[in-house]
């Protein structure tokens, strides 16, 4: 090892260049011996006869190593050491005191200094050669540290530069929407620079104001990358009048068909009808909707029916909503699990029941979203979240933009009321394969164009043909539905009766009349059932709060005439709607 290529060789490092070393020392014939013997190990050397020359030498050129005499004139080896180590900012510059002085105190302060190591004098070669490549090892060492640091640094650095850059190009394309709106409050507050919850708002051609919660798997960019396909189709489609039905179907298909396995989105989607006053509402696996009255306190909490969107194939996913008349004053509250889920210091959870209890009917209505975020801060009081927090406040009665609305209905016109008709027959083998409502619903809506009718109309044909198929062919009884296993055990029976059918048919007949200035759309449908005794149905919408029975007296509602004849195996609707020029 006595090459300059062996030395490279051996530290790996400086790119070929041979390594320097400053030997620092008033007596010429040791600056002389060590010059000889280090330049035949193949080292650079450069020297220097006093503390200050050092210094100088230092401030022009960085040795790899320096190998320092204590007592010097001008600038004894102690200061000088200060001095270089001072300067050194990233550099790392060994220093190894050469010393005649043997007692404690002298080698103490020599490393007190800043010296690295020491050797006495008369200093042994061989020792002086293993101690010099020990400490230029060293160096390489934290050379290599110091630049994976620097590199840490810039990738660091460029991350959050290329984060910052995709959340304002995230937040463009999954923008507020009509979240401002004044009958509108919110909270969106996220756990990292992405957020996995998804908050999104938008009016239709109609007026009825669309509002959407997402709560993606996990967090972070992960997370919130599904919420670009979902905010597209969303806000597309509301715009054109779709249906919530249409709507959920759409997100569940694309997001069953790009996101990887584990990653879903937990969601409610909310359609507020000011004309109508009532709420549709879908949801899967997100926390109860909770619906506040200011005299009543929690007039209904609505569980969701669903799971979660992402999962099912479309052959298989229930776009079925939950339709509720609304009482003047009421407030709509959806939130994700972030908050129910938020933990204080000691680890226990805010939970529902304690978000519940914020829920006084004795509460100033005007102030209640704050009221839930005050309760909840408390609750957590300053610890650090542990996933994104969602909540939003929407007040049923409030104005909104009309002229936006206006704007809207003006480019999507119902036709003048026209005379036509249409008639569907299914047989079993159709029944198993073919889910009709989604072609009816839209050539009913290619014909007239009454897309702010769309929902009401597809909810009345979505419960009718519901019950020709569950209740009048497959015999399935709607009581199941009154518990969560029972629910479960009903659509399991669903599928085994409809998979066995054999035999069986749904007629459905459509007719479209003009009558002054009205449409009069006449819904006639028939199966091939044993019918029931009709005449005992309850038919008070009040009556019915559970999971079942809602449905005929929600048409009732709905529809100008409704009744049942045969042996309760037909049934006719007339849905009226009013053509305004």
């Amino acid at each position: 090892m006595s090459t300059q290529g062996s030395v490279e060789s051996e530290l790996d490092d400086f790119d070929n260049k041979a390594l320097s070393i400053l030997v620092v020392d008033d007596d010429r014939t040791n600056r002389l011996v060590l010059n000889a013997l280090l330049s035949k190990e193949g080292y650079k050397i450069s020297e220097a006869a006093d503390g200050q020359q050092a210094v100088d030498s230092c401030l022009e050129t960085t040795p790899d190593l320096i190998l320092m005499d204590v007592m010097m004139p001008v600038m004894d080896g102690y200061e000088a050491t200060r001095q270089i180590k001072a300067m050194e900012v990233d550099a790392f510059i060994p220093i190894i005191f050469l010393t005649a002085l043997t007692d404690d105190e002298s080698l103490a302060a020599c490393v007190t200094a800043g010296g690295d190591d020491f050797l006495s004098k008369p200093f042994n070669r061989i020792i002086l050669q293993a101690k010099i490549r020990a400490m230029l090892r060293l160096k390489h060492s934290y050379s290599v540290q110091l630049q994976q640091k620097k590199m840490l640094s810039n990738h660091a650095k460029q991350e959050e530069q290329e984060q910052l850059v995709a959340k304002k190009l995230f937040s463009n394309v999954v923008h507020t929407g009509s979240l401002e709106s004044p009958n509108i409050k919110y909270i969106i507050s996220p756990m990292s620079i992405f957020n996995g919850d998804m908050l999104l708002a938008a009016y239709s051609p109609s007026g009825s104001l669309f509002v959407m919660l997402g709560d993606f798997t996990g967090h972070g960019l992960k997370a919130a990358i599904g919420a670009l396909p979902v905010s597209e189709i969303f806000y597309g489609m509301v715009a054109k009048g779709y249906s919530i039905g249409d709507i959920v179907f759409e997100i569940n298909a694309r997001l069953k068909k790009i996101l990887p396995t584990g990653l879903f989105c937990a969601g409610s989607l909310v359609e507020f009808d000011p004309e109508y006053q009532s709420i549709s509402i879908w949801s899967g696996g997100v926390p109860d909707t909770i619906v506040f009255h200011p005299e009543e306190g929690i007039r209904m909490k609505i569980e969701p029916k669903n799971v979660p969107l992402g999962i099912l194939e479309p052959n298989t996913f229930n776009r079925s909503v939950q339709m509720y008349p609304l009482k003047e004053d009421d407030r709509i509250y959806l939130y994700s699990d972030g908050v129910i889920e938020a933990e204080n210091a000691a680890g226990g959870m805010f939970g529902q029941s304690r978000l519940d209890q914020c829920f006084d009917k004795d509460s100033d209505p005007d102030f209640l979203f704050e009221t839930v975020l005050g309760s909840l801060s408390d609750f957590v009081d300053g610890k650090s979240q542990t996933d994104d927090t969602t909540c939003i406040e929407i007040l049923c009665n409030a104005s909104h933009d009309q002229n936006e609305t206006e704007e809207w209905k003006s480019k999507s016109r119902s036709k003048i009321p026209l005379g036509w008709d249409i008639a569907l027959d299914l047989n079993a083998d159709a029944l198993k394969e073919v889910d009709p409502l989604p072609i009816i619903t839209q050539t009913i809506m290619e014909i007239q164009g009454i897309i702010e009718h769309r929902e009401r109309i597809y909810t009345v044909l979505a419960e009718l043909f519901s019950n020709a198929l569950d209740h009048g062919i497959l015999g399935l009884d709607s009581k199941l539905k009154q518990s969560a296993e029972g629910f479960a055990q009903y659509y399991t029976q669903r599928e085994e009766n409809l998979n066995n059918l054999t035999d069986g048919f749904v007629k459905i007949h459509i007719r479209h009349d003009a009558v002054d200035n009205k449409g009069q759309l006449t819904i006639h449908i028939q199966d091939s059932g044993k019918g029931f005794e009709y005449q005992d149905q309850n038919t008070d919408m009040s009556h019915n709060t559970g999971h079942s029975g809602r449905g005929i007296p929600l048409i009732k509602t709905l529809c100008r005439e409704f009744e049942y004849c045969g042996n309760g195996n037909e049934v006719t609707a007339i849905y009226e709607w009013e053509y305004k020029n």
